[in-house]
């Protein structure tokens, strides 16, 4: 037994180690150029941080579609928290960035507290924190971005925290209040606040009213009052638009059988095992029901629910796995702490799981890191614009108008997808400004947003022209996620 755990234990823990080391530093060196960086790094970046702007400046944001402004299907947390911090830091990307990777950092933290309390092996908390880091590339490169996702996840793990060890009532009355927060992030945290509500109820019975009152109170009443304060264009863009998205068979296959089982395949292969009573090594492992850690898979399941809705509905990008990865990461502690008995056997196969995930997600760093040629057609295309006599409108780019001194208009893919996916008219204010020729140059990233709007290319060729095609030195691009760029300009037809 001795030379058993000279060889399969102390080695295997080590690399493990070095291996969460590893990427730990490799994000960190990726995301902190990219929190910087001055220009959006995905288009969603930059109406995200318009709405900000708006919520910073006193303006409304949950209004009728219109030529200078339209709200994403977003809850309005996240904007509302980005806007206290403009207000101090002033207008950029930098303050919702900073909000979102240090979010991601607690996230790793939280995991790691987790995973090493519930264990009581440094070496396994570090290692699940390490891999929701390591998830980087898994999850499409969004950690730090200007977006809901990484504050999100991070309430989430905190109400799951408090919740799922809840007893007394003041301790529920939190649960309720952090998944209100998480709820008005976004919408699907009302999954993970019925999984734990279901889960209390067999636990502790009736006293869990302590955690639903509260919780349908809080998400009830404010929905209302933001509803009526916004004359129903709140729920018309949360819930109506946001809710009509549908979901595909095939998309769903890809999910559980690509995104979950293949990319996350490291970390569902140790709860797949730890599920299905299985043997290892010879030795019997039997998850004990509903005692600590297996309390944790209410919420590996509503993770794996509500990333799998994101990811299967038409047009769900892989920033949807972000719940479901960073639940995920705590399978080595479920399959460490299930065990009746740990073995040198069981803990080499723990260590290699967690190597084999880390290669799964393993990525060249300097592919992600905003280049300074990034920055610098960056910088050209926002003296083009500034140059420009008259208003500019930059489609897919708002922010470029405002930081050349333009009055910025509704980003036209935000327009797309508020107008219930480009099938209902276009605000009549922004017919009338293409009529009126009121910009004196279009810039144009010919996205499916500009292309497939039918509405969009009439207007536009009715009343003005393409005159170039903007040369690589001044069309920056936004890579992650769907890769779009300014390529063409349109001027008013004489």
């Amino acid at each position: 037994m001795r030379r058993l755990s000279l060889i399969s234990f102390v080695p295997f823990i080590s690399l493990a180690r070095l291996t969460s080391s590893l990427f730990i530093v490799l994000y960190l060196i990726t995301s902190l150029p990219r929190v910087f960086y001055p220009y959006d790094l995905d288009f969603i970046e930059d109406s995200m941080l318009m709405q900000s702007i708006r919520i910073a400046d006193g303006q409304p944001v949950f209004v009728a579609p219109n030529a200078e402004f339209m709200p994403h299907v977003y809850m309005p947390l996240y904007s509302f928290i980005g806007g206290m911090l403009i207000k101090v830091m002033g207008a950029s990307f930098v303050p919702m960035r900073l909000l979102s990777f240090g979010a991601t950092l607690i996230t790793a933290i939280l995991i790691f507290v987790i995973a090493q309390r519930e264990t009581q092996e440094k070496w396994i908390g570090f290692a699940c924190a390490a891999l929701f880091l390591g998830g980087y590339r898994i999850t499409g490169f969004w950690y730090e971005l200007a977006r809901v996702d990484s504050l999100f996840v991070m309430l989430l793990m905190i109400g799951m925290m408090i919740g799922l060890r809840a007893q007394s009532a003041p301790r529920l009355l939190a649960a309720a209040a952090v998944m209100t927060l998480a709820f008005f992030t976004k919408q699907t945290a009302v999954v993970f606040a019925g999984a734990l509500a279901l889960y209390l109820f067999f636990n502790i019975r009736w006293r869990v009213c302590w955690f639903v009152i509260p919780f349908g109170a809080l998400v009830g009443i404010t929905i209302l009052i933001l509803n009526a304060m916004t004359d129903g264009w709140f729920w018309y863009h949360t819930f109506t638009i946001a809710g009509g998205d549908p979901i595909e068979l095939g998309r769903v296959i890809n999910y559980v059988f690509v995104d979950v089982l293949w990319g996350i395949g490291g970390l569902s292969l140790m709860l797949i095992i730890a599920l299905s009573e299985v043997h290892v090594g010879g030795l019997r492992f039997v998850l004990p029901r509903f005692q600590s850690p297996a309390h944790w898979l209410v919420a590996i399941f509503a993770a794996f629910i509500v990333s799998g809705v994101g990811r299967s509905s038409v047009g769900g990008n892989v920033n949807n796995l972000m719940p479901v990865y960073a639940f995920l990461c705590l399978s080595p502690m479920v399959f460490f702490v299930g065990a009746k008995h740990a073995s040198p056997l069981r803990t080499a196969f723990i260590a290699s799981a967690v190597i084999l995930q880390f290669i799964l997600g393993a990525y060249n760093p300097l592919r992600y890191i905003p280049t300074p040629t990034m920055r610098e057609s960056g910088d050209r295309l926002v003296k083009r614009i500034a140059a420009t006599n008259g208003e500019v409108l930059v489609m897919m780019h708002p922010y470029y108008a405002m930081l050349a001194g333009k009055q910025p208009s509704a980003q036209i893919a935000a327009l797309w997808y508020g107008r219930a996916r480009g099938t209902t008219s276009l605000p009549d204010d922004f017919v009338k400004r293409i009529q009126n020729h009121y910009y004196s140059m279009i810039i144009s990233d010919e996205s499916l947003f500009e292309i497939e709007d039918t509405e969009l290319q009439s207007l536009l060729s009715a009343n003005y022209v393409k005159t170039m095609i903007i040369d690589e030195s001044e069309s920056p691009p936004a890579p992650v996620g769907m890769l779009v760029q300014p390529k063409v300009i349109y001027v008013p037809k004489k």
